[in-house]
């Protein structure tokens, strides 16, 4: 088993039942390979993971705005609760490193991958409920996502860059035409990789890679839409 002593002490909470945090880090793929005998994949952790992340960063959001309404309520969970700010706390914690995967996820760089890091995190979290109760799950995520949940609130995180940098050039007053141009792709079809360039009109925005075109349209979304926005700044 694992040490899982600098995982603990980042999440500020220590296991009593070590064997839930193994179940937690046990990727299907993995278990296909060893077999069902003594492996469990976190799959039905990850489920009570992503109803206890619902309650607590729907409550943080509720206390935050307490003139919202439901429907701006759920956007924000929405945005909140996603795949990509999961995996970016996962990335903080470094719970790919703790990732049991099958031979060929592992090949395929899966423990760096989004949908399993924030699977993962998922299950962590469902891994502290069981082990402490709501409390100690409710503190983890808080100490976690809090940052995470400000932004949202204060329009800083989107779902959809791609969609928010187009809206945003035409908003604006300026007209541009915003429009996205794949410069490069390599790697076998189970690891591609995409590298796409966003510009205004003809200025180069910014530049991203991504494991899919719609992955690497985001990431450079999500950067062209920060120079967009230094370079046409509101009311100029």
């Amino acid at each position: 088993m694992n040490d899982y002593s600098r995982l603990e002490q980042d999440l500020g909470y220590s296991f009593k039942d070590k064997s839930l945090l193994e179940t937690a880090f046990t990727h299907t793929t993995y278990v296909f390979e060893q077999g069902r005998g003594h492996w469990e994949s976190n799959q039905r952790l990850e489920f009570i993971g992503d109803a206890v992340l619902d309650v607590v960063v729907g409550q943080m959001i509720y206390e935050l705005k307490p003139q919202a309404d439901e429907g701006y309520l759920s956007k924000m969970r929405s945005v909140s609760v996603c795949e990509k700010s999961f995996a970016e706390v996962a990335r903080k914690l470094h719970l790919g490193d703790y990732l049991l995967l099958g031979k060929g996820e592992a090949q395929s760089g899966g423990n760096d991958k989004d949908s399993t890091l924030a699977d993962c995190f998922e299950s962590v979290i469902a891994a502290v409920y069981f082990d402490g109760g709501f409390e100690q799950a409710k503190k983890c995520i808080l100490k976690n996502l809090t940052e995470t949940v400000n932004k949202a609130v204060n329009g800083e995180i989107f779902l959809d860059y791609k969609s928010r940098l187009l809206e945003l050039a035409q908003t604006r007053g300026f007209q541009h035409k915003i429009r996205f141009e794949v410069t490069g792709e390599r790697g076998p079809a189970h690891m591609k990789e995409f590298d796409v360039s966003v510009y205004s009109d003809d200025v180069l925005l910014a530049s991203a890679t991504g494991h899919s075109k719609k992955d690497a349209e985001q990431k450079g979304a999500e950067k062209g839409l920060k120079e967009y926005m230094r370079l046409y700044p509101e009311g100029c």
